[in-house]
């Protein structure tokens, strides 16, 4: 064979380990984007055992109707929410050490954790009282200039990335957050909900959080 045609064989020999090696380049990159996702629910669980359920249960039930059910929560809009508890944009006795000690890593397990979780809906206790929040919900009041909730959180109120899922929430949660945003209280929305929940009738404010509490 002639010194050509020997460095044409070694130069197509080094070609095809080099494709090879590309391959499996790509094939190690998947494998750790897919990995990464669960590392983080496995983190997440972790934390949530040790941290979180108390007060929010492993599934992400509240303990009780004074805590907030997270099953299926948003993940970016809960991120947000520990985020602004750590930084003091909401407030809490609990939540903000809590927050606090959390970083990006954990942040994302725990939110990635319970946005996997199913959500749980209650039987409304008054289904008369419910479809007058269905009501609400869907059409606002246009006598009061109170839009309907359904054009921020959409139709199932499962809302998306940036706003947070209502469906199957803490009727008592619920309301008791409707009432600090119309005091103030809480303003780490850019004061949206403020204006609206001002607007909100106690009548209202009661049907619309019992209606949200029985959707699924």
């Amino acid at each position: 064979m002639n010194k050509t045609g020997a460095d044409g064989i070694r130069l197509s020999t080094l070609g095809t380990v080099r494709n090879a090696m590309a391959g499996l380049g790509a094939l190690f990159a998947v494998a750790a984007f897919a990995q990464a996702p669960a590392d983080d629910l496995a983190r997440g669980a972790q934390l949530v055992q040790k941290d979180c359920s108390t007060c929010h249960g492993l599934n992400g039930q509240g303990a009780s109707n004074e805590f907030p059910n997270l099953a299926g929560q948003n993940e970016k809009y809960l991120a947000k929410q520990l985020r602004d508890f750590a930084s003091g944009a909401r407030t809490s006795l609990v939540m903000s050490p809590k927050a606090t000690a959390l970083d990006e890593l954990a942040i994302r397990g725990v939110t990635k954790y319970y946005q996997s979780q199913t959500p749980v809906a209650k039987p409304t206790s008054d289904p008369m009282l419910a479809s007058v929040g269905a009501f609400v919900y869907e059409r606002g009041n246009p006598y009061s200039g109170l839009p309907g909730c359904v054009s921020c959180h959409g139709t199932g109120a499962r809302g998306h990335a940036e706003l947070p899922r209502l469906a199957g929430q803490s009727p008592q949660y619920l309301e008791r957050q409707l009432k600090q945003f119309a005091s103030r209280a809480r303003s780490n929305d850019g004061s949206i909900m403020a204006v609206i929940a001002s607007r909100l009738t106690e009548l209202e404010m009661k049907a619309v959080v019992e209606h949200l509490g029985a959707m699924k």
